[in-house]
């Protein structure tokens, strides 16, 4: 085996299925261990849990210290890295060294990664340098990062920041001078708003910034200040005014809209009308159609209005699993697309 050529082994590992399978056949040598990381570690779910230091003796914090390893180093080889769990200061900085290796690293979603107290989950460098990520191109994150510079860039395409945004950070977010309001493909975003002008507005806002990207998936969840402030017939009316500007993203082809609260719709106890969660579905449904109908939205293949989701199959409706809706915190637009199939 030792006199195989580097090519046919590739290739032969690329055939072995599986983590077990790779996991023992890396044991056999160094050279073998470094093949079956190039496909095991190319995909990898970091869990911390809670109370680990860096000395913990805990299986990911040792793989952790192992992609950084001297002799075994393959940080190199991911290209999609998910954290989650707790990180003290200590982990936090095995964290950033593992990133300061991922040169190749392509999608990085830390929203499930948090800290103790009020520390800040990285220091700023991570986000400021272009140097420590030179090829990614999709966050999933809780908050915006004080410092902009990666998403700025022109090779930025998937972005989905969990936690609210003011207006001043949404300005300073889809900056239309920016490389990113030039290149951004997935956006997902929370933004804070105090009723429903306001939400009309920063759609006609952002949708007049990024007018000229390649926008194909628009998630937008916009978060009053408590419940009351939106009847279901001010969401229809907000959802009939925000048309007009997502007709001008002629790319479009997802888009989810949610407020939250949710505005409360009234139903019926009817039996012929169905349940009260059937009776929310079906007016959901034909405000979605509506909406398409109207401003002329016939690219999208999704649509999601409040707790209800449809595939466009041949111009009808589709109902998705609720488990399967965009507005949900486990969801990303880039894991569902863009990593398999290059749609975004």
């Amino acid at each position: 085996m030792e006199r195989l050529p580097e090519e046919l082994i590739a290739y032969i590992f690329d055939y072995v299925q599986g983590a077990h399978a790779l996991s023992a056949a890396m044991v056999a040598n160094r050279r073998w261990y470094m093949y079956g990381a190039r496909n095991l570690h190319s995909r990898l779910v970091l869990n911390l849990g809670i109370d680990l230091t860096i000395d913990s003796p805990n299986v990911v914090l040792s793989l952790m210290k192992r992609l950084i390893s001297p002799t075994l180093a393959t940080a190199h080889f991911i290209r999609h890295l998910a954290i989650f769990g707790i990180a003290n200061a200590e982990v936090q900085s095995l964290i950033i060294n593992v990133l300061r290796h991922a040169t190749t690293l392509r999608s990085l979603d830390i929203h499930g990664l948090n800290t103790f107290g009020d520390v800040s989950l990285f220091p700023t460098e991570v986000f400021s340098s272009l140097w420590l990520l030179p090829n990614l191109v999709a966050l999933n994150i809780g908050l915006v990062p004080r410092s902009l510079p990666y998403l700025h860039t022109s090779q930025f395409h998937a972005l989905r920041v969990q936690e609210p945004v003011d207006h001043a950070t949404l300005c300073r977010l889809a900056d239309p001078a920016t490389g990113f309001a030039r290149s951004i493909r997935s956006l997902e975003l929370a933004i804070s708003v105090d009723g429903p002008g306001s939400a009309v507005e920063e759609m006609v806002f952002l949708a007049s910034a990024l007018a000229h990207a390649p926008l194909k998936a628009l998630s937008i969840q916009f978060v009053l200040p408590h419940a009351g402030l939106m009847s279901w017939g001010d969401f229809e009316d907000t959802i009939s005014q925000m048309g007009p500007s997502l007709h001008r993203l002629s790319h479009l082809s997802v888009l989810c809209i949610v407020i939250r609260p949710d505005p409360i719709m009234t139903t019926m106890n009817s039996a012929i009308l169905g349940s009260g969660d059937s009776q929310r579905e079906l007016q959901t449904r034909r405000l979605a159609e509506r909406l398409i109908a109207d401003h002329h939205l016939d690219l999208l293949t999704r649509v999601e209005l409040r707790w209800h989701g449809w595939k466009v199959e041949d111009g009808q409706l589709v109902a998705l699993p609720r488990s399967e809706l965009l507005r949900l915190p486990q969801s990303w637009i880039y894991e569902q697309y863009g990593q398999r199939s290059g749609a975004l």
